[in-house]
Order: structure tokens, then sequence, then C-alpha cells
């Protein structure tokens, strides 16, 4: 039995087929025209829309690339309006605090200007009742002194003076010492 098996191996090495290389001229042909079908059926059917497609998506991204650049343009151009009006609300915000500044300033010299010329009046009419209340005072005492002298000097010269007559020299005095002070 292995003789069998060993002499149908022998003829089966003898027939041995090479699947790369065809050993047929009609195989060669029938491969030739299927492979310059196939070829033609690739490149002329098939080969187009995909080419087309990509054509498309070359323009595509040229135009994305041109629409980022203008959005990147226009960002650009926010970007620098947003930074001048911030710098117009700046400006504008120091402009009204400077005028706060000036207007607190004003009232402030406004205020004080009252209050100064409030206590000027107040103290005119201070020094006014202060006049008045003296003058009061020196009327009420100008009666007693005279009274109190008349009598000191009656004791000291031990006689009888008489006020009226000694009156216009004690209010003399008395105008002399309330005018030094």
């Amino acid at each position: 039995m292995l003789g069998l098996l060993a002499a149908s191996a022998a003829e089966v090495t003898e027939k041995v087929i090479n699947p790369v290389v065809p050993d047929e001229i009609g195989e060669i042909f029938w491969g030739a025209l299927a492979f310059f079908t196939l070829w033609i059926l690739l490149r002329y059917v098939c080969l187009p829309p995909l080419l087309k497609i990509r054509a498309e998506r070359a323009q595509q991204v040229l135009a994305d690339q041109e629409a980022a650049a203008a959005a990147e343009t226009q960002g650009e151009q926010v970007r620098r309006d947003y930074e001048a009006t911030l710098a117009e609300a700046r400006a504008e915000a120091n402009r009204v605090v400077e005028i706060a500044r000036v207007a607190s300033e004003q009232q402030r010299s406004d205020a004080v200007a009252v209050a100064e010329a409030a206590a000027t009046v107040e103290r005119q009419v201070a020094m006014a009742e202060l006049d008045t209340a003296r003058a009061e005072a020196l009327n009420l005492i100008r009666g007693d002194v005279a009274a109190i002298a008349i009598t000191a000097a009656s004791k000291v010269v031990q006689a009888d003076l008489d006020l009226s007559q000694n009156q216009s020299a004690i209010d003399d005095y008395v105008n002399q010492a309330s005018g030094t002070r």
C-alpha cells in the first residue's frame, strides 16, 4: 500500500500547475480581456465621479479656508471695535467721575461758604446780643455803682453826700471804665 501511495504521489508531482504563470494562451487572453474591461470601466465610469467629488471637496476646503480667514478678520475687527468701545466707555466713566468730582468740590465749597456765612451772621447776632446785654448790664450797674460809690464816699468823708449832685461824675467814670474794655 505504501508503494501505491508513493506512485500516485510521483504522478501528482509531475502535473503540478503553477497558479501564477498561466500555461495556456486562452487563459492569458481572457485574463487580459477581463483586466482591460475592468480598467476601462473604472477609468471612464467609476473614476470620474470620484474625481469630481475630490475636486468638490478641494473647492469646499478652499471655501472653508477663505470663510475661516474672513471670520478671523471679522473677529479681529469685532475685537478692535470692542476695545474701542471699551476705551470710549472708560473715557466716559473718567469724564463722569471728573464731573462728579468737580461738582462735589463745588458743592463742598458752596456748603463751606454757606456755613461760613451762617457762622458770620450768628457771630454778628451774638455780638449784637452781647453788646445789648453789656449795655443793659452797664445801665443796671450804673445806678447800683452810683449808690454804692456815694454811700462809700459818705462813710469816708463822714458826711452825707447827695446822689443827684454826684451822678454826672460817677457816670463819666463808669463810661471811661467801660470804654477801656
